[in-house]
């Protein structure tokens, strides 16, 4: 009896050494060496790689994820020497996942687990203000030797990915500011460790609908109108504008000025009056600048800029005109109409090509025409033209017109008094008594004829008005000579007199 129980200790101790060496024998974990989403993996395409264990009874592995801080299993993956291991996510990626490896034996008896890898998770958000792209990212976790650096990639819709910076491991964000408007981007971000094993983050697209810019912004033209300039600007109304802006420059090149704003309230063109201006000794350039709903311009018109006039007279009443060209249609200048002003009357006068910034103008016959038809003649003779655009861009539906200013020249008075005249004559003009009369003033104005003895005998304040050699236009005056007094005043307010004497002949 004791022999057998002596037998069947032997056995349950023998039983249990066994039980005890099976369960100490755990086989070797594998090293976790990467966990990395495939870009642009549609499913989302998880790859986790790991050296396999060094136990040579080692059947497979198991895969594991970390959700909400547990531990589950996910799959199983056989084979000593397997490396890899995809996993399709069920659900779009929204944040960094956490996954984790054993492996296990024959008998079933599995390794420790690997510390956690932590995949990159990869956001993207877009500027529209200022047109840029903004990336942020998990970092790389789980290599004991840490990140070395982070490579980012880019590509456009039709391009392949390349490389646009590269980041230290603190950085874990990134603004491309070289990206153009309206178009689509892919990123990813790839790490790589202090042991160049790397890493790569889930893709993101983006396509930079930026707000729409106007199509066109013009300038239709600089105008001058009386001592003012007034522009005109077509503007793109279905473009997203929050304001638009005049400005103002004296040159080209020089610095604009914003001058006045006007909001955007889907209006198609913009006038605006410039007060604030000189227009008869200098020329102004103007653009509209469009800002767009984040207070951030998005774009300028053509430059337009107003007509300079200048007109210089020469002792035989010819009148030179000059000006400058207008500034600027992209399709240049069609012609220029020259005008001229006399006693408020406006008249064309001559038609010019486009390139050709001179004119001459002859007033004698006018001067003779005034003489003959007893019409007050002015004394400030004045000038302007207009110059018309050759062709309207397509969106525009009128044709630019820009009026000069209007520049005047004036002439010193020509008096030219005759010494005799014969109140009888076959000829009607002859018959009456008068200075010929050119630039003065219309008023004040006097003419007076004495007899011998020094009594006026004809009074008029009328410049055409003259003498037909009667008394109290009654009965003709004796043939003999008279005196006579003019008194009149040039455009600058001058006064003059002149004096003499005349013989009137009775036949």
């Amino acid at each position: 009896m004791n022999w057998f129980k002596y037998i069947l200790a032997v056995v349950f101790i023998v039983i249990l050494t066994q039980t005890i060496a099976a369960q100490t024998d755990i086989p070797d974990a594998p090293v976790f060496s990467s966990a990395s989403i495939i870009p642009e993996s549609d499913p989302t395409t998880v790859v986790l790689n790991w050296t396999p264990s060094d136990s040579l009874d080692v059947k497979g592995y198991i895969i594991y994820q970390v959700i909400s801080g547990i531990t589950e299993t996910i799959d199983t993956v056989y084979g000593r020497l397997s490396t890899n291991y995809d996993y399709t996510l069920p659900n779009i990626i929204t944040k960094p996942e956490k996954y984790r490896l054993a492996a296990f034996d024959n008998e079933y008896f599995k390794s420790s687990i690997t510390n956690p890898h932590t995949i990159m998770f990869l956001s993207i958000e877009f500027d529209k203000c200022n047109t840029h792209i903004k990336l942020e990212w998990s970092a790389y976790e789980g290599w004991t030797n840490g990140v070395k650096l982070y490579n980012l990639y880019r590509r456009s819709e039709a391009g392949t990915y390349s490389v646009i910076d590269i980041l230290t491991p603190d950085k874990l964000s990134y603004t491309d500011e070289s990206v153009d408007a309206n178009q689509t981007y892919y990123y990813y971000i790839e790490a790589i460790s202090n042991s160049s094993i790397k890493a790569t983050s889930n893709s993101v697209k983006l396509t930079t609908n930026a707000f729409t810019i106007p199509q066109y912004l013009y300038a239709q033209y600089a105008s001058v109108d009386g001592n003012n300039i007034i522009i005109n600007f077509a503007v793109d109304n279905l473009a997203e504008v929050l304001e638009y802006r005049v400005q103002r420059s004296d040159s080209t090149n020089g610095s604009f000025t914003t001058i006045q704003s006007y909001q955007n309230t889907g209006q198609t063109e913009i006038m605006h009056t410039d007060y604030d201006v000189n227009v008869n000794n200098y020329r102004y350039y103007y653009r509209i600048a469009a800002i767009n709903p984040c207070g951030v311009l998005s774009s300028y018109s053509n430059i337009a800029s107003n007509i300079l006039l200048n007109v210089l007279a020469d002792d035989n009443l010819m009148h030179d005109i000059s000006w400058t060209n207008y500034y600027a249609w992209p399709n240049g200048v069609s012609n220029f109409k020259i005008y001229r002003v006399f006693n408020d009357t406006r008249t064309e006068i001559g038609v010019n090509s486009a390139g050709n910034l001179n004119y001459s103008y002859n007033i004698e016959w006018y001067v003779n025409y005034c003489h003959d038809k007893k019409i007050n003649m002015t004394n400030e003779f004045c000038y302007y033209v207009e110059a018309y655009e050759s062709e309207s861009p397509r969106n525009i539906s009128s044709q630019g017109i820009s009026r000069s200013n209007i520049a005047c020249v004036n002439h010193y008075p020509i008096v030219w008094i005759p010494t005799a005249f014969n109140a009888t004559s076959i000829n009607i003009q002859n018959r009456e008594f008068k200075p010929i009369l050119s630039f003065i003033e219309n008023e004040p104005y006097e003419f007076i004829i004495y007899d011998k003895w020094g009594q006026i005998i004809f009074n008029t304040n009328k410049t055409y008005e003259g003498w037909n050699g009667t008394i109290n236009h009654l009965e003709l005056a004796p043939s003999q000579y008279y005196t006579y007094f003019v008194r009149y005043f040039d455009y600058k307010g001058s006064e003059y007199i002149k004096t003499g004497t005349f013989f009137l002949f009775i036949e």
